[in-house]
């Protein structure tokens, strides 16, 4: 290890100072370091290399072995973009809880017939590192250069996780070597998946009667949009438009997969649609913008993003399909919505229909509502829903209140909800609420979620919902579940106010929500129940006034979970720990 401040040398065990220790602990943190003995590490460290003493070239070596009450994964694979990010989401999956992470990166030679290692040296400061560059891949030639001992980079990756039943293990072991096999194809035919995305941009040209088909410039540009940086390829594949028995589908062009869709051993050369989808398959669209069914198993688990081309054949009809799956970068959620491609154009079509100068108020207002909409949303949303909903979002402006909006995947899979809600209310136990209430609703699979609280007097989460998979679309009364969402998100006192309107007169009603206030606890958070209101409010009317001669607090009777004073108690004498911790554990 390169001398530095002889603090930090002193912070660090003895026997990591130099060499091959030190090499590969020089990005331990101290604070890391100080947890472990001297030998704890030294046997870390030879334990890795004893699993990367022999490597074939484009092979992965993977091990776990135990420690005590905890389990250390080892691997060593050719450097490649996206592997921390990846083998962390795989062990996440399978309910590993990590504790640490080592990343040493290493200039490698081996014996280009046997794989056994023959020299190895910590990577130059000039070298680019793949695998912490997640912003574009990097040049792969070294993972299949020949020769005698040649030598190249690899990634050394030792996590500590709680322990591993041993009935687990294989289990684990065989997830990380599919996760790092999908890397490794999706780093493979990267280049191969840009070529044929500017090929078919440029191809689109030549489309017999364009101006029939919808979106065709759009499509160009969008392709060349995400080259240009803009999206991850993780799999491509070609498809034929045919009818079989009747019925349109799509089958799969032979040896056109790359990445995570190259041929597996049992392709699927037959794909049937959805009625949704039999609808869309013959519109003389250019482009689908959708999710895919999976989530990634290469960078971040996200629903995939699927992004179809239609092919057209000399009549102008369409016959096929392209298609792309990955996930779009960072830059395609943090550029302006007015230079991203089918975006630009919806937000324009927007603006028109809504009649606003761009630089007036409301213009601006319209537009800022756009540029802080979910972005996947803005790629899938058709203009005229899109138009809809901004419009319904400007018109809630700052109002206090709790809104929902809904809309359905045009393929069926997917339901999005965007719910707005005042600030003030927006917690976690009120968006699992939430979450729950659609989640019963849409019977889901899973749900996603994207909370953006600003300075706004309105706080917004965003809902991916996938719905039950060969199940057709329920209908749902969106009126009714957006009441259902207001009474998830109320607090206590106003779901007491609101039972009170409903029962009371006015004078009443203002008078018995102003005393159950003032006898609720302090922190009583939302209801979760919308009769829970109903059956404390018959407490509340029968309760004694409160003793005036000393201050005194009420004691809670779970029971009947509402304010019942049994007797009053004074302060002086006796202080409880905290209401609302009381109240808190029993709601």
């Amino acid at each position: 290890m390169s001398s530095g401040s002889s603090v930090e040398d002193r912070s660090k065990p003895a026997v990591v100072r130099e060499g091959f220790f030190g090499d590969y602990y020089e990005h331990l943190a101290e604070e890391d370091a100080r947890g472990y003995a001297a030998e704890q590490l030294t046997s870390r460290a030879a334990a890795h290399r004893e699993a990367g003493q022999s490597r074939k070239p484009g092979t992965a070596n993977v091990r776990i072995a135990n420690e005590g009450d905890r389990s250390i994964l080892y691997i060593v694979t050719d450097d490649m973009p996206f592997l921390v990010d990846s083998v962390n989401a795989e062990l996440v999956r399978q309910n590993c809880a990590i504790r640490l992470v080592m990343h040493p990166l290493f200039v490698v030679s081996r014996d280009h017939l046997t794989g056994d290692l023959s020299d190895i040296a910590r990577v130059p400061s000039n070298i680019g590192i793949s695998s912490g560059d997640t912003a574009a891949m990097p040049n792969i030639a070294h993972l299949i250069a020949q020769g005698d001992n040649v030598s190249h980079m690899e990634s050394w990756i030792a996590v500590e996780v709680d322990r591993v039943a041993d009935d687990f293990q294989k289990e684990l072991v065989d997830g990380i070597h599919r996760v790092l096999n999908d890397v490794r194809a999706a780093v493979e035919d990267w280049p191969k998946m840009r070529t044929k995305a500017l090929e078919l941009a440029s191809s689109l040209d030549k489309v017999a009667h364009p101006e029939d088909i919808a979106e065709l410039r759009q499509a160009q540009d969008l392709l060349r949009w995400l080259d240009n940086g803009n999206f991850t390829f993780l799999g491509y594949r070609e498809y034929d438009l045919i009818t079989e028995n009747g019925e349109d589908v799509l089958e799969l062009r032979e040896a056109s997969g790359l990445g995570l869709l190259r041929a597996g051993d049992h392709p699927h050369q037959i794909q049937h649609l959805t009625d949704a989808g039999r609808r869309k398959a013959r519109e003389k669209r250019a482009l689908v913008i959708t999710k895919a069914n999976s989530r990634s198993t290469v960078h971040r688990p996200a629903y995939l993003d699927y992004i179809g081309v239609k092919s057209f054949d000399v009549a102008g009809n369409v016959n096929g399909e392209r298609r792309f799956i990955g996930l779009f970068a960072t830059s395609a959620y943090t550029g302006s919505v007015r230079n991203i491609p089918i975006v630009r154009e919806k937000v324009d079509a927007v603006l028109r229909s809504a009649g606003f100068p761009q630089d007036s108020h409301s213009g601006k207002d319209l537009v800022g509502i756009l540029e802080t909409y979910p972005r996947d949303e803005l790629f899938q949303i058709e203009t005229e829903d899109l138009a809809a909903t901004a419009l319904g979002i400007q018109r809630l402006q700052e109002r206090r209140r709790t809104k929902l909006f809904l809309r359905p995947d045009i393929y069926g899979r997917f339901m999005s909800a965007l719910v707005y809600l005042p600030r003030d209310r927006y917690t976690t136990n009120v968006r699992q609420r939430i979450e729950q209430e659609l989640r019963e609703t849409f019977e889901a699979e899973s749900i996603d979620y994207e909370a953006r609280i600003t300075e706004s007097a309105l706080s917004r989460v965003f809902f991916r919902i996938r719905l039950p998979r060969e199940a057709e679309l329920r209908d749902v009364d969106a009126g009714e579940l957006e009441k259902r969402l207001v009474r998830a998100s109320r607090s206590w006192a106003e779901g007491i106010a609101e039972v009170l309107r409903e029962n009371t007169s006015g004078l009443d009603a203002e008078r018995l929500s102003a005393l159950w206030q003032m006898r609720s606890p302090p922190a009583t958070g939302s209801t979760t129940k919308s009769k829970t209101p109903s059956r404390t409010l018959s407490v509340s009317r029968s309760m004694p006034p409160q003793p005036t001669a000393t201050p005194s607090l009420s004691r809670w009777s779970p029971a009947c979970m509402s304010t019942c004073p049994t007797a009053p108690v004074n302060c002086s004498k006796r202080m409880p720990a905290s209401s609302s911790t009381f109240w808190n554990r029993r709601a």
